[in-house]
């Protein structure tokens, strides 16, 4: 009867150490060291940064450094970029405002919404339908970002 004893109360703690390793896995171990944090944390880019340079990706000629910069399609209309503003948020929101002439006429083409950075790459997430920047990079106070106007690509320098 004494080994039956010893079995029946061998196996009872072996089913409740079982029972308690199985519920014990889902809360966090109170005592457990907080965990480290990223030992390369992205640096904050917020600020506002000026356009400086515009480069198309599309079928345009003209072109050139600086601005303004004026480009032509196949029909002659002449899209000319005079000037614009990125303004990165600390909180992860973004608003860009370009001024340009198109046909001759003054126009503003904006974006806005949210970006993030991780490790020197830039991404753009616009609350607009029609979204004019995508992904980039950043490098020092300078981001190089992909752009749309219209439906032609460009890419765009914007410098703190």
């Amino acid at each position: 009867m004494r080994t039956t004893m010893r079995t029946t109360t061998r196996l009872f703690l072996g089913f409740a150490i079982l029972a308690a390793a199985a519920c014990g896995g889902g809360g966090e171990d109170a005592t457990a060291p907080a965990p480290s944090p990223d030992p390369t944390p992205s640096a904050d880019i917020s600020g506002t940064y000026a356009l400086a340079q515009v480069r198309t990706h599309g079928h345009l000629s003209g072109g050139g450094s600086g601005l303004p910069v004026d480009f032509v399609d196949g029909s002659g209309d002449h899209l000319v970029f005079l000037s614009g503003t990125l303004a990165l948020e600390a909180d992860g929101t973004f608003d860009m405002k370009v001024q340009v002439t198109f046909k001759g006429n003054p126009s503003e083409l904006t974006d806005y919404g949210t970006y993030s950075v991780t490790s020197g790459s830039i991404t753009f997430s616009s609350q607009k339908s029609t979204p004019r920047l995508s992904t980039g990079t950043v490098s020092g106070n300078q981001i190089t970002a992909q752009s749309q106007f219209g439906s032609i690509p460009f890419e765009i320098d914007v410098v703190k």
